[in-house]
């Protein structure tokens, strides 16, 4: 195999090492980065393309499509590097063709060593599939390019999708006594990244050329390999740490040893360590502290309180990043005169179950917010209603410490909606392995089927932290197959990653809008919010083929459950196409290749462009000369987007459409009844949606007048939950419903409203107390 120099886009990192092994550049080529208001940045080749506000960014493998109002600065850096490519010669036994227009499926099997793989591809779902072998003619450090060998086909990939030795290996074949290639060799795997590899084949340059200048060049070479290690290090440690992966953010901070790495990097890794060290010192100091305080309590309320002091100092060991702030009144209370050890010790345990703004110096108080996170974990628990009544009844008879000018009822759901919010998730199972598959099967329950799911935690799990979470929808061939595409990635970045059975037997594999495969994540996202630590502001759903088609229809159907939706080669239909409008409030990425039939003509230019044209978050990726496929090499872009996005769980307004019966709940608005003809059974559902007469809602509030609207058309009955994050439940509120008053007035509350939809949903960050039922 031979390789010709091309010319390289540099960035300025890498001219460094090609100073080092005095490579010869050709003329750089504009380039510039692009950087979004959400922190997201794109590299372009060359300028963005640009259609009045549509900005068109090209990476060399797709075409990403925004709204310029979305688009922070950009930066003409010309520093986007293509890097060292290498021209495979691969015997072809057909030469010409053209490629197919459409492609709706491909079956791809692994690279082999000599850089070859089975691939077959079918143009419409009913034609008789094309068989081909593929081989790769070109090898770049992001981007590699193949063609078939027995038929036509010409496509490319990323790099990254190869296997690295594969790449290796093909590379391994440049002529060996040909030092020149040899140092190409080197400067791909810089290109990419790949420093061990580059290190090691240096090594063996300097190693069989001696008699060159090789070994003074390849020194510096190495030394600049180091420091771009020590910058990926750098760079990871950021990630473990935004990942709430502790342990492993510290072991990478002293792994920085090499005489090498940059004086001011050492520097600044010497800082970062000594604030972990005394951080670290102050959280056990703070929990001796407790232990103290604990010990000085008269021998009564040793009994009462041992067990809680515990709980307490052990969170301190385990994960003081997600208690040490509930602990802040305590702290700032040593400052006060007067103080005594017991108002220390009361501010200290109220405050670590309630949070430090609702802390006590009350011991008899904190006792009772103990009791009280203990009666909601029961009440959230109790199998049948007739418990749970009893529960809510010692609730509301409990002493709850008193408040301020607020009417009857609101202090005690204040400080119950504080403590559910801040307590373990309450069927938290204390066995339960970080990185390891584990499986849930759930009989059938109140109003609900038996669903089955699988989830994976990232590394460090702990109940007490919150976590983002990823539901993967798979493609009609098992929850295990969306783990395993999604789990790695999504892990290591600290997602919970949730993978549902939403099929049933008999229905075949194909994707059918019904309403219990709606259920069966539903159920399982519910399920999992009671059992694990999810941060339900933060939950997404994602997926590839007909598990991409599910998450658009899913997402759109159930706006309140997720922060964004990621749609992977599928294809909206039906439902989709009469509920667009609410991506006013779902964010949605969408990938695809320009193989797959309409995707720019239809899917891009009839309905995703007027929703990006309206400056909503929407992102259109195309991939060049791919067909409608799984496009692997998304899933760290989708997570880079889904990084920077959270749920609003409290829209002030909102407009929707339902035209399915399990399409029920909007925020808060809950349909019991739809009219006549406002809900149409998915197999009597034209693909269009064209025979669809949905029902509709208008939400609005007004802090003027404590008010909440709610104008709807095709609803025979529905609920309204009222949050107090939109309604001042100290004043007199009104609900109307179709402009007519249901609550006017002043307001008696109660626990059970808000226990009864915590225990049914698990959500902890979207909370209700109050439900009022029209029609």
């Amino acid at each position: 195999m031979r390789g010709s120099f091309t010319a390289g886009r540099g960035m300025a990192i890498l001219a460094a090492f090609v100073a080092c092994v005095s490579a010869q550049l050709g003329p750089v080529a504009p380039a510039d980065t692009v950087y979004l208001k959400n922190g997201i940045v794109y590299r372009s080749q060359g300028a963005p393309d640009r259609d009045n506000t549509l900005v068109f960014l090209w990476d060399g493998l797709k075409k990403t499509v925004i709204r310029d109002s979305r688009i922070d600065h950009i930066i003409g850096d010309n520093a986007f590097r293509t890097g060292e490519k290498f021209t495979l010669v691969q015997p072809l036994s057909v030469h010409g063709g053209s490629m197919p227009k459409n492609v709706t499926s491909v079956q791809a099997g692994p690279w082999n060593e000599r850089g070859r793989r089975d691939f077959r591809y079918q143009v419409s779902p009913t034609s008789r599939p094309v068989a081909m072998e593929q081989a790769i003619i070109e090898i770049g450090p992001h981007v590699t390019r193949y063609r078939a060998v027995d038929n036509f086909w010409l496509g490319q990939v990323a790099t990254s999708q190869v296997p690295r030795e594969v790449i290796t290996g093909l590379l391994g074949k440049v002529e060996q006594a040909n030092q020149a290639e040899r140092e190409r060799v080197v400067r791909f795997f810089m290109d990419a990244g790949w420093y061990p590899e580059a290190k090691t084949e240096l090594d063996r340059l300097v190693k069989e050329f001696p008699k060159t200048d090789l070994a003074e060049r390849a020194a510096g070479a190495k030394t600049f390999m180091l420091q771009a290690e020590a910058t990926q290090r750098r760079s990871d440690f950021e990630a473990r740490r935004r990942a709430q992966q502790y342990r492993k953010a510290s072991a990478l901070l002293k792994s920085f040893t090499d005489k090498a790495i940059p004086t001011e990097l050492v520097l600044e890794v010497r800082e970062l360590i000594r604030q972990d060290d005394d951080q670290r010192a102050a959280d056990q100091a703070m929990a001796s502290d407790l232990s103290r305080l604990e010990a000085k309590l008269p021998a009564v309320d040793r009994g009462t309180w041992r067990k809680r002091t515990i709980e307490a100092t052990r969170a301190l060991g385990q994960a003081p990043d997600a208690v040490r702030e509930r602990f802040n009144a305590w702290r700032k209370s040593k400052a006060v005169p007067g103080t005594t050890d017991a108002n220390q010790f009361a501010l200290a345990m109220s405050g670590y179950v309630a949070g430090s703004d609702a802390a006590s110096p009350d011991l008899n108080a904190a006792d009772a917010l103990w009791k009280a996170r203990d009666l909601i974990r029961d009440y959230l628990n109790a199998p049948d209603a007739a418990a749970r009544e009893g529960i809510s009844a010692r609730l509301e008879e409990l002493a709850w410490p008193a408040g301020e000018n607020v009417p009857d009822g609101y202090r005690r759901l204040e400080l119950a909606t504080k403590i559910a919010q801040l307590m373990p998730p309450p069927l938290h199972d204390p066995s339960a392995e970080p990185d390891k598959v584990i499986a849930h099967k759930l009989e059938a329950g109140e109003e609900e089927e038996p669903t089955e799911y699988s989830i994976v935690l990232p590394p460090e799990y702990h109940p007490l932290r919150a976590y983002p979470a990823l539901v993967v929808l798979h493609s009609g061939d098992g929850p295990k197959k969306g783990l395993d595409a999604w789990s790695a990635e999504a892990t290591r970045r600290g997602y919970i990653v949730i993978a549902p059975e939403y099929g049933t037997s008999g229905e075949g594999a194909e994707y059918h809008y019904s309403p219990s495969e709606h259920a069966a994540v539903e159920i399982a996202l519910r399920d999992a919010r009671k059992r694990y630590a999810i941060d339900s502001d933060r939950v997404f759903v994602a997926g590839q083929l007909q598990g991409g088609t599910m998450a658009w229809d899913l997402a759109l159907g159930h706006p309140d459950l997720f922060a964004g939706a990621a749609v992977i080669s599928g294809f909206p239909a039906k439902y989709v196409l009469r509920s667009l409008g609410q991506h006013d409030r779902l964010p949605l990425y969408y990938a695809v290749g320009d193989l797959a039939p309409a995707a720019n003509e239809i899917v891009f230019g009839n309905y995703l462009k007027p929703l990006i044209l309206k400056a909503w978050d929407v992102t259109y990726c195309e991939y060049t000369r791919r067909a409608l496929e799984e496009l692997p090499e998304e899933i760290p872009f989708v997570l880079d987007w889904t990084d920077r996005h959270r749920r609003d769980p409290y829209p002030k307004t909102f407009d929707a459409a339902s035209a399915r019966t399990c399409d029920s709940r909007f925020f808060g608005v809950v349909v019991r009844d739809f009219s006549p003809g406002r809900t149409t059974a998915p197999e009597a559902v034209e693909v269009l949606g064209q025979n669809l007469s949905p029902a509709t809602i208008k939400y609005r509030t007004s802090s003027v007048g404590n008010l909440v609207n709610v104008r709807v058309s095709g609803v025979n009955r529905l609920d309204v939950w009222v949050s107090p994050r939109l309604i001042d439940f100290k004043k007199k509120l009104e609900v109307r419903v179709n402009d007519k008053p249901r609550v006017k007035g002043m307001v008696k509350l109660d626990l059970e409203p808000f226990l009864e939809d915590l225990r049914i949903r698990g959500d902890r960050q979207q909370v209700y107390w109050l439900k009022v039922t029209a029609g």
